[in-house]
């Protein structure tokens, strides 16, 4: 049977809601996405230079490595790749090495701002961050796979669902930041891996998937459970774990960017340059490491408020200013990133603020995001 696709829209951002048969879900996914799929692949700056590394004796090796292990490990969500392939008339391989990309050792950027609290209140936002080529492109996806708990991302077409902003109908959500492993694990791929953490049906069942199904590159997730209103930051960077949970009493207020707070870094663990030997693009990873650092900075001053803050604190944190003053992003000078959307999740009030293009905001009810039920009120 064929899966139904209902299409709606939540802060100027454009809304797929998919059901049905997993299989059939990812191929009508990749039809009625096509034209993204295909602008989203033809706008990646490093896709060249990645199909080139990949076809080297030495580049074959590392994908083949990581995609073994992700085939043992993660079988199902590397269907869903190939099933969103066929159905957006794209090259497997196309889609394999853009999802694999941070798990290669080579460059893959930064982006993205997270940050959780937990006090009497509880709350993860998250800031996603892009190329410019991809605004207008980003878009809010539910997958109502049978058999599986509904959820929620931020999509960019042509990836696995992961890699991003979620929210689960078993009451988790986490925002995704990329850390880059210069010298990857021979681990399964890091979207794979994080896609199959959306079917975790508690807190602790998400921390146990990622420290038993540890990822060749790296990801920071910053996780809240709804149901408790407990938030974890998670660093999986290169086969190892570190979990730092939220002190009401001591700590409540933690963030993260693109560089490691909690795994150490010895020289041959993630660094700031990647292992290349393309002298521009090791300086430009440090470039890039170092503007991470810089947002850490800024989030690091914030003074830690009395009582606890509601969502719009959040959401002024991440949208009022660039560098040096704040961490949105807008492109401009030697930054080639920009905000594509703001996320506010109130774990405690069941609410989800979403700011999209040009400022646009909405808010609703953060269990009927999940479930794709929207009919929310703009502004």
């Amino acid at each position: 049977m064929a899966a139904g696709i209902r299409e709606q829209e939540l802060a100027g951002l454009r809304w797929l809601v998919v059901s049905g048969e997993r299989t059939e879900v990812f191929r009508a996914l990749g039809q009625a996405a096509r034209a993204d799929v295909h602008a989203v692949q033809d706008a990646l700056p490093e896709r060249s230079a990645l199909h080139r590394w990949a076809a080297t004796e030495r580049g074959r090796i590392r994908v083949g490595r990581v995609l073994d292990a992700t085939h043992a490990a993660c079988g199902r969500q590397l269907a869903e790749l190939r099933a969103l392939a066929a159905g957006a008339g794209v090259d497997f391989h196309d889609l394999l090495l853009a999802n694999l990309r941070g798990d290669l050792g080579v460059d893959d950027g930064t982006g993205c701002t997270d940050l959780g609290w937990r006090r009497t209140r509880s709350y993860v936002a998250h800031n996603e961050d892009g190329a410019p080529a991809l605004d207008g492109r980003l878009m809010l996806l539910t997958l109502l796979v049978e058999g599986d708990a509904p959820v929620t991302v931020q999509w960019y077409p042509g990836f696995l669902p992961a890699n991003t902003f979620t929210a689960t109908g078993n009451g988790l959500v986490w925002g995704i930041n990329h850390v880059q492993a210069a010298r990857p694990a021979d681990a399964p791929g890091r979207h794979f891996v994080a896609r199959a953490l959306q079917q975790a049906p508690t807190l602790d069942a998400a921390v146990d998937h990622l420290r038993t199904r540890p990822s060749a590159g790296g990801f920071a997730y910053t996780i809240g459970d709804r149901a408790e209103g407990r938030v974890v930051v998670v660093e999986s960077v290169a086969g190892r774990t570190a979990v730092v949970e939220a002190d009401p009493v001591h700590h409540p207020l933690h963030w993260h960017t693109n560089h490691l707070r909690h795994l150490p870094e010895p020289a041959d663990a993630p660094i700031a340059a990647p292992a290349t030997d393309d002298g521009a693009r090791a300086a430009r990873s440090l470039g890039q490491f170092e503007e991470s650092v810089a947002r850490g900075k800024v989030l690091s001053a914030l003074p830690v408020p009395a009582d606890d803050p509601d969502a719009q604190w959040y959401l002024d944190i991440l949208t009022s200013a660039p560098l040096p003053d704040g961490v949105h992003r807008t492109a401009a000078g030697a930054d080639p990133l920009m905000t594509l959307c703001s996320v506010v999740a109130d774990l405690t009030g069941d609410g989800i603020t979403v700011r999209g293009p040009a400022g646009k905001t909405a808010e609703m009810a953060l269990s009927d995001f999940a479930q794709g039920r929207a009919a929310p009120a703009t502004g």
